[in-house]
């Protein structure tokens, strides 16, 4: 999720839902990070490198929906192997933005710049768990039948998922999706927390949908969230930790 940028503008973890539009076909994805250059966008179908393709998404300032065209830079087909890697996807460099706009990213990226610790990129639990920025596709199973989403962040008590409509509170489900460190897929049961039906209005709003608390986990999997959460504090630079 944290990268540092060769280009010497400051990139900020950022995860908010996007629509991409590319050869006229819309497909919804999850920005991972922003700068004032451009994004990352987690997105299965890829564009090709080069390409030039509109990306649309809310900012939490609650000034309307930012737009731009940009120019796919590189493109990423490797799963992540750690929390500080990027998602399959692709990397965007904004080629026509309004001014406006652009003002409202730089405002956006200062604000991460003067919090207490910037690049961990969200808010922290009353519980005293570490949560870190992770994005990887998923599936929930639940009574609405299975339902496509995208994990936003995890600890080692559970994960933000966004998928809408998002489950109720209470329901149980089961979640999957690849955890890196373990072999095949992570398939757990799941309660859900609570459910976001809010649209992004502060700094560290989540897209539509809900907290899922894992139920009874393995030992394997204690050490391989352990192992993320731990790689991920490790990677970052120390004014932050």
């Amino acid at each position: 999720m944290y990268r540092r940028p060769h280009s010497g503008f400051v990139r900020v973890p950022f995860v908010q839902s996007c629509v991409v539009t590319a050869r006229g076909r819309q497909e919804r994805g999850m920005v991972c990070n922003l700068s004032m250059l451009g994004v990352y966008v987690h997105v299965e179908n890829r564009p090709e490198e080069g390409e030039e393709i509109g990306v649309a998404f809310d900012l939490p300032d609650g000034a309307g929906r930012f737009e731009a065209s940009a120019v796919v830079t590189w493109v990423n087909d490797a799963p992540a192997e750690n929390a500080a890697a990027l998602p399959p996807g692709c990397g965007l460099r904004f080629s026509s933005v309004a001014p406006a706009d652009l003002r409202r990213v730089a405002a956006i990226v200062a604000a991460f710049q003067h919090e207490p610790r910037p690049l961990w990129g969200v808010t922290q639990p009353s519980s005293g768990r570490v949560r870190i920025p992770f994005v990887a596709a998923c599936q929930v199973s639940c009574a609405g039948g299975l339902l496509e989403g995208t994990v936003c962040n995890l600890s080692m008590l559970g994960v933000y998922v966004a998928v809408d409509p998002p489950p109720n509170p209470g329901e149980s489900v089961v979640l999957a999706f690849r955890l890196p460190g373990l072999d095949g897929l992570f398939e757990r049961p799941a309660v859900v927390a609570w459910q976001n039906l809010d649209r992004a209005e502060h700094l560290h709003a989540l897209p539509t949908g809900c907290g899922l608390r894992f139920g009874e986990l393995f030992a394997e999997d204690q050490l391989a969230l352990g192992r993320l959460i731990d790689g991920y504090l490790a990677g970052l630079p120390r004014r932050a930790v």
